[in-house]
């Protein structure tokens, strides 16, 4: 099945909540009724003069507020409750072998609600990058680029959500599309820009797949996530796979702001497809945290993820341990992480450094801008990535 399909799919849902969006007709006659008014007060009849009261006689005269012309569906969409974000980024590695990898894209970023008057019911997000490659090393952020010599067209995110369809507001929400796939710490963190990844695409061969389902919070503590994966990865395809099931629960919003705790536990099961192509019976289960706390100069962030289960036949483990710093202005920070994956084939871990200086680091990541330098350290090969990233 090509990818053609669904994007046209998602564009014609948005033009239909676009114009459900569309305010009524009320209001639209206002000017006929204020025409009216005024022939009413011109037939009113005058009070009857009075020596005693220098105003009698006189007849106030009101004018109709200007109406604001409507506006088309077009114009309401590409206005109200719409953002483009801008993106560029250039990436340069190499092993210290002889192998060099050059990766260059420009990209965009495209974020659209749909509103009522009192409510937002639906949300439409879109990442793509124009990239040209040259050369290829695996690094953490490029797994899928082996195949993607010279210049290519990706697409990132790719979803639509439909809020509060049932309950209390938050309680339950829709997905569909493409976006991280729903375990570990994958759906709270945004890892669309860094080189420094968490353990999916390492664990499952991709960090996002095309998936639909239901997430919203259980009650105050908890939230929840329930979806079912096709198990493809980049391209929506069935080739032989039934796909997967995935839930997740994990700690509401609130701890994090409060205390600065994330974390949660996540199941996964069925088919998905390998980097080869071949079908992969899949089980996995996991746990997650993270804990980011204040020091005197900055803040300190601790991850860990942890996971096992089967493919096939094979037992596997995954686990990841990582330390962040960044300091109180904002302006840099360093990271280190340790990620081991084993299965029967033998184990695959790496040690990996980072350390990033930041033009613009904006808490929200709406405005972002640095430099960034990564270098990873396993038995198979000992990368350096230099990384200059900006996104607004």
């Amino acid at each position: 099945m090509r990818t053609r399909f669904p994007i046209a799919v998602v564009a014609l849902a948005c033009c239909a909540l676009a114009q459900q969006a569309a305010p009524g007709f009320e209001g639209r006659w206002t000017g006929g009724f204020a025409a009216g008014d005024s022939l009413a007060q011109q037939t009113a009849p005058v009070p009857p003069v009075s020596a005693d009261d220098p105003f009698a006689g006189v007849v106030e005269k009101t004018t109709a507020e200007p109406q604001a012309e409507p506006r088309s569906w077009v114009k309401r969409f590409f206005t109200e409750n719409f953002g483009f974000r801008k993106e560029v980024m250039s990436q340069f590695s190499s092993d210290f072998e002889g192998g060099y990898s050059s990766r260059q894209s420009v990209g965009f970023e495209v974020l659209k609600k749909f509103s009522t008057g009192t409510s937002t019911f639906a949300s439409f997000n879109f990442q793509g990058r124009m990239v040209r490659r040259d050369g290829f090393i695996p690094v953490q952020n490029d797994m899928e680029g082996e195949n993607r010599a010279g210049w290519t067209f990706e697409y990132h995110n790719l979803y639509l959500d439909f809020y509060n369809l049932g309950g209390k507001v938050g309680r339950v929400n829709l997905r569909a599309g493409r976006f991280y796939v729903p375990f570990g710490l994958n759906l709270q963190t945004d890892t669309h820009g860094p080189v420094m990844q968490l353990s999916n695409d390492r664990n499952f061969g991709f960090e996002r797949d095309w998936y639909t389902g239901l997430w919203g919070s259980v009650n105050r503590h908890v939230n929840y996530d329930l979806y079912y994966l096709v198990g493809s990865g980049y391209d929506l395809a069935y080739r032989g796979q039934k796909g997967l099931g995935a839930g997740r629960v994990s700690l509401a919003n609130r701890y994090s702001s409060r205390f600065g705790l994330e974390g949660g536990a996540s199941v996964m099961a069925g088919e998905r497809l390998g980097m080869m192509g071949q079908v992969i019976d899949t089980r996995r289960f996991g746990g997650d945290g993270r804990w980011r706390r204040a020091v005197p100069t900055g803040s300190v962030a601790v991850t860990g993820e942890f996971s096992g289960g089967r493919d096939g036949r094979s037992d596997v483990f995954m686990q990841l341990e990582q330390v962040e710093y960044l300091r109180a202005s904002r302006r840099w920070g360093v990271a280190g992480q340790y990620r081991r994956f084993r299965d029967s084939s033998g184990v695959d871990d790496a040690v990996i450094g980072e350390f990033s200086w930041y033009f613009r680091n904006d808490v929200g990541n709406s405005n972002l801008h640095w430099v960034k330098a990564y270098l990873a350290y396993s038995r198979a090969r000992t990368v350096l990535t230099l990384q200059y990233y900006f996104y607004r």
